[in-house]
């Protein structure tokens, strides 16, 4: 495993799953056999109710590929999101193990800690599309010290996307079990008209009710058993997506977590970067709230100064205040006087 395979892989999720293979698998296993039952026992009055419903029409069958293509879809994705979980486990541990045990790794270079974990998870078996080492890799080689806060944001978004065709599919069907009711009832419809402007006469019309009516209502058992099943499987597919993507943000939030806390500050003097241990942690945390103490006492001193300055001002104002009406009184008082005299 050489640094150049590594980096080929680097913009592979590794969760990813692609659907094209559970739905060409479930097409083979399960819609062309459900066709095939409904062709030639979908118009037999005497199978059971409950295979009407999987296969008395030609919607049904495809309700049914889409929900056991999705159903695969996600249980190989979970299944890919364990071994992930797993994989992320072991490879923080072994790696801080064989940091901590080398003494000799603070004075290596990006370049020598990148090739100790590529070794580290070549021994046990970890591809190098695992988020764990993607993130390795982009913050060993990059000088931008951001560039693996970056990358847990992309990483969030590719977990989005994994999930869009599940969205699709549970849009889709019950969709697709509202086509099969509006394909069911303007086939009742089309059938009863077809069967009234074929009658000539009042007479006729009991004659032509009895004749079809089995036909209307084998289109309307089709609208509304396609809409029934639709409903039914779209239900546990929604649950086990929603289940399915919790579990997936869970493992990016404890990826989170293991990368800030227990790899990236034994990276240290990483690619010019210089990371610091928990008593550093410590003395710098007391050192910003002393210096987030001192600015909040001067930024309240400076108020205090600034509401003192304002109150002066105030009493200068009210003070000459004073003496102008002061002034004004006596004024007018002389003014009389002279009137008077």
């Amino acid at each position: 495993m050489t640094l150049e395979n590594s980096n080929n892989t680097l913009n592979q999720y590794p969760v990813e799953q692609p659907f094209k293979s559970p739905l060409t698998l479930t097409a083979i296993l399960i819609l062309l056999p459900a066709l095939a039952l409904f062709w030639f026992f979908g118009d037999s009055q005497s199978v059971p109710r409950a295979f009407k419903i999987f296969f008395g029409n030609w919607i049904s069958p495809i309700i049914l590929w889409f929900f056991c293509a999705s159903f695969l879809h996600l249980w190989l994705k979970k299944s890919k999101l364990q071994k992930e979980q797993q994989r992320s486990v072991l490879l923080a541990n072994k790696l801080g193990s064989s940091i901590n045990e080398d003494e000799t790794i603070i004075d290596n270079d990006a370049k020598s800690l990148h090739l100790k974990s590529l070794k580290i998870s070549e021994d046990n078996g970890i591809p190098t599309n695992n988020l764990l080492n993607t993130r390795l890799s982009l913050y060993l080689n990059h000088k931008d010290d951001s560039v693996d806060e970056t990358f847990a944001i992309k990483e969030r978004e590719y977990m989005k996307g994994s999930f869009s065709l599940s969205r699709f599919m549970v849009w889709a069907i019950p969709i697709m079990g509202f086509i099969g009711t509006v394909w069911g009832i303007s086939n009742g419809i089309s059938h009863f008209s077809d069967a009234m402007t074929s009658t000539n006469s009042v007479t006729d019309v009991s004659a032509m009710l009895k004749e079809n009516l089995p036909l209307v209502t084998s289109s309307l058992a089709t609208a509304f058993d396609t809409t029934l099943l639709a409903l039914l499987l779209s239900i546990p597919l929604m649950m086990l997506m929603l289940t399915l993507e919790k579990t997936e943000e869970a493992y990016l939030i404890d990826l989170d977590e293991r990368w800030y806390h227990d790899i990236k500050p034994l990276l240290t003097d990483a690619n010019g970067k210089t990371t610091y241990n928990s008593s550093d942690a410590v003395s710098i945390s007391s050192t910003d709230s002393n210096a987030s103490n001192n600015e909040s006492n001067n930024k309240v001193a400076g108020e205090i100064k600034l509401l003192s300055t304002q109150i002066k001002a105030l009493q200068e104002t009210m003070e000459d205040l004073y003496e102008t009406i002061f002034t004004s009184k006596i004024t007018s008082k002389a003014d009389e006087k002279d009137v008077s005299k």
